[in-house]
């Protein structure tokens, strides 16, 4: 029997694919298979009964651009191919008849094949499909996101050829019953079972003396995201350092349809957990099979596995293995060898598995002598239908389905045969995307004033540059804004587009922000959405330093209504004072007296609706409060990963939930929990929803120990964190707020790794910092004192969102705090929106973190304090960096406001010329922000030229220690509260 199958370099290559096909060849000696090599050498050991076909490239783009308004590209691509496949049989082995063409499912080939076939005289009986994963599944599932939207790859069309594929195909079979059931659900048409253990070859379990020496963590497959290298990274960091000895990631890169690296994403999200992860390349078959007799952990955590044959041989060869739940291979293993134990990773949960991992860590040379045990006992089923069978079976295809696919594959034919022009080059269209969206129009206007060498050597610098890409923009600015301002609104319809396309507008270009806002409130108070309109207000405000479009009345107003009272008083002291130095007074007097109203928990009763008690101690160490609210799916992962804490393992911490009326069944999730987590926790609940502040008071006086920490559901703290940041404020009785760096990375709807966001690196910290960027100092993996409360006063209880940065400003000046280059929070960044990404944080803001940077506020953190710490302050605003990013930036408007106040102090040691230097800056910042009505163009280009000569002189009359970086985007006015709201 002669099998062809439609693959390359079975005997190079160490897929999954590949792996497969050297069993079947290897295992049917008696059949002939035929497949093609690209890079295999032709005199490659292979066995006897495995032939190659080199592959030779004979059919080529023809200027197909031309035609791809009538046809895909992905169909054109598939086309090429299989005319190559097919010419490549005819032209080498013109005289055999094949009785089976195979195809793999994660090629789409089969769809256009039996017509190449017959058009080249390929002579054969049946096609057949052997099943192993649909390449649509690889790209929805991988790193690339861009490879979803890609054109090129064409997801929907991608998937439509898979279910053509399989319908026009006359055999299909595959070894997971698991994938055929999927399968199932799509069509009717009938596929076949093989039985792995039918070809594979059944290893010899090795067991392994008894050592002292530590196991290794091998990750061990291609580095596409849905074999999940990033959750093996993620386990790898929470698992005990001292209980093993390397953590290895071996596998194949994979990339984009760009040729983006796969490998550079996972190293990204390695840099971030523990560099001592090391990737390394694929191993050969031999090289596996070693791996799997040394002391080791085979982990293959997919998120989604048709089988995954790594894992079942490293099982089976005795090797201890941890499997994703994901993976087909977890059914096959409970209906073939249910006695057979492997690790299961659960991934809507995989801190679950934290501690089963630790566990056969610490006793891995009995786990791994049972498991030897129990294989050598093992009969192996390998009863099913034989490869031969399955070939031989009745052929079952639908004639519909592969006439449309004749029909297409001979459209396609005729447009190559017609085609003679020469291909066209595309180096334009490649770089195109890489350019900002803001110029690519601009660049007609300037076309004419430069060269075309020219204009291509200014726009590689522009690129790269935010400064110029916004100038160059100016013209379509200027035009699109007319546009937008001309467009009708008689409609709800018609307003609803005219704020999306300033909103567009706005998020894309930074210059004359101002009148953008204006007319954006104006729109969204015409919809009814005062919230919005109020923020754009006081955005105007914020940025010019006053109210220049008289909005204040009605943003007071507004915000009265609303339930902004306190607000309001601030916007009224901040922007309708009569002077500075009355404002100055106002503010001032609004801090202090906060300060004095929050020295007395209001929070601290017994009013509650459930109160379940589950604590036996009278104190502990580390109280973890909790406030709950629509948190029933999130809160097993987060108990889970917080049962982990090392000393909660030694009865040194204790738990405190503060459920605040959720209306979900939190209660009811707690106590299918309780028992099983065995942790002292305590359970109570309000009689109605309060603000977060409210429960984290409620915690407070709840808690038995002297040190706090603070975490939703959607966050949570490495084992070892309470540990280390105790041990901190353990050895300094001055200490009051322990600090260490913190990663943000999203998650699925069930807490699963997608991507890293960010990570807050808090190596630059110094304590007056926070007053720049208030993420330096927070609550995820952070510790403090209780008797901070007790000292300066508790949360207050008015704020929903911004209390937390109400609370730091208000007794930051009064503590001392510190920070450790380790990271050990993390932020699960769960699709739903925050709390925070609502107008209503924004607003809040005003009072809890605006009013701070006022020069009453910095009167109110430096009142008892040396001057020279404020000086300090001033030249560390001229350039600085943000805790989650890596560039530069500044804040000339705080540094202005320093400046004033040490005015009002008589200190003189900044020096006229820099106090004139701050206060150019902000007055060209406002003017970029609010141009004039004539002359934009000009004058925002003479804003940035003077800019930059303000710099130049600046750094003549500061020392070479100060960071300047006056960049003008990268100032916080564009920083924060910048963005656009989807209303």
């Amino acid at each position: 029997m002669n099998i062809l199958i439609v693959d390359f370099d079975l005997f190079y290559l160490t897929g999954g694919g590949q792996t497969f096909y050297r069993n079947i060849i290897n295992k049917n000696p008696h059949l002939n298979f035929y497949y093609f090599t690209k890079i295999e050498n032709f005199d490659s050991k292979r066995p006897s009964n495995a032939h190659p076909i080199s592959y030779k490239q004979k059919f080529f783009p023809r200027n197909f651009t031309t035609y791809l308004d009538k046809i895909s590209l992905r169909w054109v691509w598939t086309f090429l191919e299989v005319n190559n496949i097919a010419a490549n049989i005819s032209e080498q082995f013109p005289t055999i008849h094949f009785d089976v063409v195979e195809i793999p499912d994660y090629k789409q080939t089969g769809t256009l094949l039996r017509p190449a076939l017959s058009n080249f005289k390929v002579k054969y009986d049946r096609i057949v499909l052997s099943m192993h994963g649909r390449t649509s599944t690889s790209i929805q599932l991988n790193w690339f996101d861009e490879d979803k939207k890609n054109p090129a790859l064409d997801l929907p069309l991608t998937t439509l050829q898979e279910q053509m594929q399989y319908k026009t195909v006359d055999i299909r079979y595959g070894i997971s019953k698991f994938y055929l059931d999927e399968w199932k659900q799509v069509s009717s048409l009938r596929s076949y079972y093989l039985n792995p253990f039918s070809f594979l070859t059944i290893p010899l379990p090795t067991s392994i003396n008894p050592s002292v020496d530590l196991p290794d963590l091998n990750f061990i497959g291609r580095l596409e995201k849905l074999k999940s290298p990033e959750v093996f990274a993620e386990i790898a960091w929470w698992l005990k350092r001292s209980s093993f000895n390397k953590a290895n990631i071996i596998g194949s890169d994979c990339y984009s349809f760009d040729g983006d690296s796969a490998k550079h994403y996972l190293q990204q999200m390695i840099n971030h957990r523990s560099p001592e992860v090391k990737i390394y390349r694929a191993l050969n078959q031999k090289q596996l099979t070693d791996l799997f007799s040394t002391k080791s952990i085979t982990f293959v955590p997919s998120r989604y596995d048709t089988l995954n044959l790594v894992a079942l041989e490293s099982l089976l060869a005795g090797c201890p293995t941890a499997i994703g739940t994901g993976a087909g291979v977890c059914r096959f293993l409970q209906e073939s060898l249910p006695q057979v134990p492997y690790i299961s990773i659960d991934l809507k949960n995989i801190y679950a598995s934290i501690d089963t991992i630790q566990s056969v860590l610490e006793n891995y040379d009995q786990y791994r002598h049972n498991l030897v045990e129990i294989l050598q006992s093992s009969d192996f089923d390998t009863s099913g239908l034989t490869l031969e069978e399955i070939y031989q079976s009745p052929s079952n295809h639908d004639r519909s389905t592969s006439d449309e696919l004749d029909a297409i594959y001979h459209q396609i034919m005729g447009y190559y045969q017609n085609s003679r022009i020469a291909v066209k080059s595309t180096i334009g269209r490649a770089i195109k995307p890489l350019i900002p969206v803001e110029f690519h129009d601009s660049l007609r206007f300037y076309r004419s004033k430069f060269s075309r060498s020219k204009l291509k050597s200014v726009a590689r610098r522009i690129i790269s540059n935010q400064r110029f890409s916004q100038l160059l923009a100016i013209p379509l600015l200027l035009n699109n804004q007319q546009n937008v301002l001309s467009l009708p609104e008689s409609t709800d319809a018609e307003i609803e587009y005219k704020v999306k396309r300033f909103s567009q507008l706005g998020n894309r270009f930074q210059i004359n922000r101002a009148a953008t806002w204006q007319e954006l409130a104006r729109l969204e108070r015409l919809r009814g959405n005062d919230l919005v309109a109020t923020t754009y207000e006081l955005r105007i405000m914020r940025s010019q330093g006053k109210d220049i479009f008289n909005n204040l009345p009605c943003v007071i107003k507004n915000m009265n209504d609303r339930g902004f009272g306190r607000e309001a008083v601030v916007a009224e002291a901040m922007y309708g004072s009569k002077s500075e130095e009355e404002s100055r007074k106002t503010c001032k007097a609004i801090l202090d007296q906060a300060l004095e109203r929050n020295r007395i928990n209001h929070q601290d009763d017994e009013n509650y609706e459930i109160f379940d008690d589950r604590r036996i101690k009278s104190d502990y160490k580390i109280s973890v409060i909790v406030s709950l609210y629509n948190a029933a799916s999130k809160l097993p992962q987060f108990l889970t990963a917080l049962k982990l804490q090392t000393l909660m393992q030694k009865d040194l911490v204790e738990v405190i939930l503060v459920d605040s009326g959720s209306p979900s069944n939190e209660y009811k999730v707690f106590q299918e929990l309780v028992e099983s987590l065995d942790i002292p926790i305590i359970y109570v609940r309000s009689a109605k929803r309060e603000s977060i502040q409210s429960d984290w008071n409620r915690g407070i006086s709840l808690s038995r120990s002297p040190y706090l920490t603070f975490l939703g559901v959607d966050e949570t703290i490495l084992p070892t964190c309470l540990e280390i940041l105790s041990t901190e404020l353990d050895g300094d009785p001055n200490l009051d707020w322990i600090q260490a760096n913190s990663l943000m990375t999203n998650v699925d709807e069930h807490g699963t790794i997608v991507s890293d966001v960010m990570v807050y690196d808090r190596t630059d910290y110094q304590q007056d910092i926070v007053y720049l960027e208030t993420c330096y100092l927070s609550w995820v993996g952070a510790l403090y004192r209780r008797s901070i409360h007790r000292r300066f006063g508790y949360y207050d209880p008015s704020f929903t969102a911004a209390g937390d940065t109400e609370f730091k400003g208000r007794i930051l000046p009064f503590i001392k705090t510190k920070a450790i280059n380790q990271t050990l929070g993390i932020f699960w960044n769960y699709p739903e929106e925050r709390t925070t990404q609502h107008p209503r944080a924004e607003i809040e803001d005003l009072r809890a973190w605006y009013l701070h940077r006022t020069i009453g506020g910095i009167e109110y953190a430096f009142k008892n304090r040396e001057i020279y710490e404020a000086e300090k302050l001033f030249y560390l605003a001229l350039g600085y960096r943000k805790s989650y990013v890596h560039h530069s930036s500044t804040d000339i408007e705080y540094a202005c406001n320093i400046a004033k106040f040490l005015q009002i102090r008589n200190a003189d040691s900044l020096g006229l010329d820099s106090f004139e230097c701050v206060n150019k800056l902000i007055n060209e910042y406002r003017l970029l922000d609010c141009l004039p009505s004539s002359h934009k163009a000009y004058n925002a280009l003479k804003v940035i030229v003077n800019v930059s000569n303000i710099e130049k002189e600046h750094r003549q009359l500061t020392s070479s220690i100060v960071k300047l970086a006056y960049k003008v985007f990268n100032d916080n006015r564009y920083e924060q509260h910048s963005s656009f709201w989807n209303s």
